[in-house]
Formats: C-alpha cells, structure tokens, sequence
C-alpha cells in the first residue's frame, strides 16, 4: 500500500514538471522564478485544504532558494546598485527555511500547525511580492537579455530534474500513509 501511495506522490511531480521541456528555452530568470512562485502559491492554498501537501511546499521552496540564490542572487550581490535587495532576499530566504523546519517537525494534527503555517503564508507572501516588485525588475535592468534567458533555461532544467527525484533522494516521514489503529 505504501508503494502505491509512493507512485502516486512520484506521478503528482512528474505532472507538475511535465510541460517544462518545451518552455525552457524562452524564459528569462525572472519569468521562470515568478512562475515557480505561482506555483507555489497553488501549493499554499492546497494545503489549507490538505496539510499532507506540505511536503511538496517544501520540497519546491529548498530547491527554489538554493537554486534563485546560486543562479541570480550570486550575480546581484555584486552590484552596488541591487547588493542591498539581493542580501535582503537571501536572509528572507533563511528566515523562510527555519519557519519550514519548524512547520516540517510540528504534528500537523495540532491546530497550532495550520496557525503556524498562516503566519508562514504571510512572510512567504511578503517575500514573493517583494522580489517580484523590487528585486526582479532592478535584476532586469542590470543582466542582459541573453544572459537572463540562460539563467532562466538553467533555473528551469535544473528545477525538474531535482523535483522528480527530491522525494526519492530525500525520503520524509509524511509520505507514509498513516497505519490504521487494529
């Protein structure tokens, strides 16, 4: 039963990163991470439904960082002009990553979870919102063209290929399906 749970989570991943293949080449940086954000968001409203969605959250946000920090922000913390926004991001994103720890060890049948992952929701969405008003457009003006849309084609490959296997190489406890009592 649980491999069957298992293949069910693995094809829910391979369905959210089916279509990228054909869009890769044609998106900047800041189109594919404002994607990815939307998606996200999805993510956000889904669990308020459905708390087990969670660990897909997760997954996204620890690749999305480490991924929009090494990509893009690398390449902005060295301009005066965007050095204070693109440090200001990555400190968000750690403040984010140890909201998710926490998120990720708490029982989620405790209704502090759902309170906690509101508050959560919040700073996530101040995140998002600020990157994508401030940060992005000043990215914009500073890289060129082509070089946007090689980050952009490098974020996105890179993206699919660590989520379709994150839940393999990083198996989490709430992918098990509970036991029923005997």
């Amino acid at each position: 039963m649980t491999e069957l749970y298992g293949l069910k989570i693995f094809s829910q991943i391979l369905y959210q990163v089916g279509n990228l293949n054909s869009n890769i080449m044609n998106k900047t940086i800041t189109k594919a991470l404002i994607e990815h954000h939307d998606e996200m968001r999805n993510l956000v409203k889904e669990i308020k439904k459905d708390p087990s969605r969670f660990i897909f959250l997760k997954k996204n946000l620890d690749i999305h960082h480490e991924l929009e920090e090494d990509l893009l922000l690398s390449k902005l913390h060295v301009s005066n002009e965007i050095k204070d926004e693109s440090l200001e991001s990555q400190e968000e994103h750690f403040v984010l990553n140890i909201l998710l720890l926490d998120l990720a060890d708490f029982p989620k049948d405790n209704p502090r979870w759902m309170v906690k992952f509101k508050v959560f929701e919040e700073i996530l969405d101040h995140h998002l919102s600020e990157e994508e008003d401030d940060l992005f457009p000043d990215a914009e003006k500073l890289l060129a063209k082509e070089e946007q849309t090689e980050l952009g084609a490098q974020f996105m490959e890179l993206k699919e290929r660590r989520l379709l296997y994150a839940l393999e190489t990083k198996p989490v406890r709430e992918l098990e399906k509970p036991k029923k009592p005997e």
